[in-house]
């Protein structure tokens, strides 16, 4: 699952060994810690995703929770804090109005 919330960009997997925990990963390093504050981040150089964690599901679930129960904003992009960040949420928007504009069915 790839998450973009305020504080940053994440891609939430199940944990191949150990299934009741997921690996969440980021390609920033500020982007986990934003939304899981306590968790312990490792570093891979040569990764893709060079940012982990490995946390519980229910670890995961509640945060998520928590993000949703507090956000307060109409309006995703205007919410988030770094320019660098934003501007590559708004390549993803774009990208996605484009699909979707090609995938349009009529309709309003």
């Amino acid at each position: 699952m790839w998450l973009f919330v305020s504080g940053g960009f994440l891609s939430i997997v199940a944990h191949r060994h150990q299934p009741d925990d997921l690996l969440v990963r980021a390609r920033h390093p500020d982007h986990i810690n934003a939304v899981f504050p306590e968790a312990q981040v490792i570093h891979l150089g040569a990764a893709d995703y060079p940012y982990r964690t490995v946390l519980p599901r229910e670890a995961v679930q509640e945060a998520i929770s928590a993000y949703l129960s507090s956000m307060a904003y109409d309006n995703f992009k205007n919410s988030i804090p770094d320019d660098d960040y934003h501007d590559v949420c708004l390549d993803v928007w774009r990208t996605m109005w484009a699909y979707g504009n090609r995938n349009r069915r009529g309709g309003v």
